[in-house]
């Protein structure tokens, strides 16, 4: 990703509500992004491991929590080479849109080509295009609004919350298209949904993406084109291998975004051009950048053991209604369309008095640990889960997701040094990526109806673990984690 900007200050161009009208086509594709891949990936779960019987591909759920989150960390992964190539060969325009069109052969994939290859192809695609499309849509967003400054929040903000509302939509949807009719038209509305945002946004194009980064003129060409992609191409070799081997590929997956990030951060932290002050702002993100990967960590359950608990053993008629098994996941972007504006409007009204980061962490982790605590309860008492478990967990988590993963990523960009913006981005993704691999390693201790209890208490225990190390951060640090020329920036 990258936050860079044209030169030369762009015009105001024309605005709504104080925003300039080019930003709206890339916000509401954003909506259609989100639709497609939050309703795929709501359904995956159940896909892999369901019955041939009931349209799945009857592997163990150990399987299916390994690969739904091998592929969500992979994607994650996956924005480092494809924001290096949207910077330097493509451009965020054709970025956006080549995203787009691989991401909707990868859901026609998903859809129409039966067993582990389509499955496999489908995924692999999935997974570039959607890491292709998040950092060229941030980017093109970010050059609309070069000449509103004063309006960027609020624009990544209606951004933040057309994600959400297309997420909300796709998870409903995709769940009762999957309950209803089956597999392949709930992965067929994904692919069709990203076609219809792709159509609805090209007559805008021009507009929108004239404020975006160029490409520079010297580009990038030769072999130092080759080695990403090969470097790129082995890695999928070495995933899909694993599967194939019986390995667990999250494994891979989380170690390659180990690697990478303790690579960045020891060579950042190693040039003599930085001043012991912008080090030292790193350093002190570093707990951050721990609690980010756990926090990613816990939220991936909601796709995976929770997903499965909903499935096999939670009552979910309601009203003698039986809702489909993915229907309670729809909470958690509705909880952020309810809950961001508020937050944002409470943080605002404070002002100084807010509450430092550290301890929006430590609450937000404390919230996380009691759901995970009452599903361990409820998971153990015998029978089937009530549903209001299932809902306060996911709106707690939901909740929580809205303190901390805009919290991180501002607090990411703001420890940076000046012109490292977009490494520490990079940093902060692969801390996502990281958590969400390991949530795929532990899942193969889990298996559904025998130890349902321990598990879920186990990640309570982690919960409550991280928001103590909060409030150690907070005491260690102080009120304040950052200042800039004196000024105090970031609680």
């Amino acid at each position: 990703m990258t936050l860079s900007s044209t030169t030369d200050a762009p015009p105001v161009g024309r605005t709504f509500f104080g925003l300039p009208r080019t930003m709206f086509p890339v916000a509401g594709f954003a909506g259609f992004d989100a639709l497609s891949f939050y309703g795929m990936q709501t359904i995956l779960v159940y896909y892999v491991y369901f019955s041939a019987s009931e349209g799945g591909l009857a592997l163990e759920p150990a399987v299916a929590i390994a690969i739904v989150s091998t592929s969500s960390a992979a994607t994650f992964l996956a924005t480092i080479f494809m924001g290096w190539l949207a910077d330097n060969v493509l451009g965020a325009g054709r970025g956006l849109r080549y995203g787009a069109v691989l991401a909707f052969a990868g859901y026609l994939t998903l859809a129409i080509v039966p067993g582990a290859i389509g499955l496999t192809i489908g995924l692999i695609a999935i997974a570039f295009g959607a890491a292709s499309m998040w950092v060229s849509e941030g980017v093109v967003l970010g050059g609309t609004l070069d000449a509103h400054e004063s309006h960027r929040e609020a624009g990544f903000t209606v951004y933040y919350l057309g994600s959400a509302g297309g997420a909300l939509i796709g998870i409903t949807l995709s769940g009762v298209l999957q309950s209803a009719v089956g597999f392949r038209l709930g992965f067929l509305a994904s692919a069709v949904a990203i076609l219809i945002g792709l159509l609805i946004y090209l007559p805008f194009r021009r507009g929108t993406e004239a404020t975006a980064p160029p490409v520079p003129v010297t580009g990038v060409r030769g072999w130092a084109l080759v080695w990403p992609i090969a470097a790129v191409a082995l890695a999928i070799v070495l995933v899909v291998g694993s599967v194939a081997a019986g390995f667990n590929p999250a494994t891979i997956v989380g170690l390659g975004a180990l690697v990478l990030a303790v690579g960045a951060l020891v060579k950042l932290l190693s040039r003599r051009d930085l001043t012991r002050e912008q080090k030292g702002r790193v350093i002190r993100y570093l707990p951050f950048f721990v609690a980010t990967g756990v926090f990613a960590m816990l939220y991936q359950q909601l796709y995976t053991t929770v997903a499965i608990h909903s499935e096999a053993s939670t009552d979910r008629v309601v009203f003698g209604v039986e809702l489909p098994p993915s229907t309670v996941l729809g909470i958690a972007p509705l909880c952020t369309i309810l809950v961001a504006p508020i937050l944002a409007a409470v943080w605002g009204r404070l002002g100084d008095r807010q509450p430092s980061l550290a301890v929006k962490f430590a609450v937000a982790f404390a919230g996380c640990a009691i759901g995970m605590g009452w599903l361990a309860v409820a998971s153990g008492a015998g029978g089937l889960t009530p549903i209001i478990v299932l809902v306060f967990i996911v709106f707690v988590f939901g909740a929580s997701d809205v303190v901390v993963s805009p919290s991180g990523l501002s607090l990411a960009t703001a420890v940076a040094p000046p012109g490292f913006e977009t490494r520490m981005l990079s940093v902060h993704y692969l801390a996502v990526a990281m958590g969400i691999a390991a949530a795929g390693v532990t899942g193969e201790g889990f298996a559904p109806g025998e130890n349902e209890t321990g598990y879920f208490a186990a990640f309570a225990i982690v919960g409550a673990a991280v928001a103590v190390a909060m409030i150690v951060v907070r005491i260690g640090f102080g009120r304040r984690l950052v200042a800039v020329d004196g000024v105090e920036v970031v609680r």
